[in-house]
């Protein structure tokens, strides 16, 4: 599949610039770009401070322009720093959220398998 982030294709560009908040509430950035599948119609990530953040994971409030995710800013940091987009980054990017990479962000215990349940919104 090819990726497409063509900026006038992009829809979700309007988010760049809202504030990102952690599990605990506190502000960890904002959004810097997003990554958008023109092919498939599909928003994949949001990078804040160079890191992706799949975007199923976000809570988004249009209204406070702000985003919000399910991890502590421990957990966004060690996440993969962005980069072309591909089968094998993907997978990097998801492993880290799901159990491979520090996870605290719902239950403040690190390596717990957790079910973050529906985030977008």
């Amino acid at each position: 599949m090819e990726e497409a982030n063509h900026r006038s294709d992009n829809p979700y560009t309007q988010m760049e610039g809202y504030q990102v908040l952690d599990a605990s509430g506190e502000e960890v950035g904002e959004i810097e770009d997003t990554v958008y599948d023109a092919p498939s119609d599909v928003l994949k990530y949001v990078v804040v401070r160079g890191r992706p953040i799949p975007a199923e994971r976000i809570e988004v409030d249009a209204e406070k322009q702000s985003a919000s995710v399910p991890f502590d800013s421990a957990t966004l940091e060690a996440a993969p720093r962005m980069e072309e987009p591909s089968g094998a980054f993907d997978e990097a990017v998801r492993d880290h959220y799901e159990g491979g990479g520090v996870d605290r962000g719902r239950t403040g215990k690190e390596g717990q398998d957790l079910d973050p349940g529906p985030l977008c919104s």
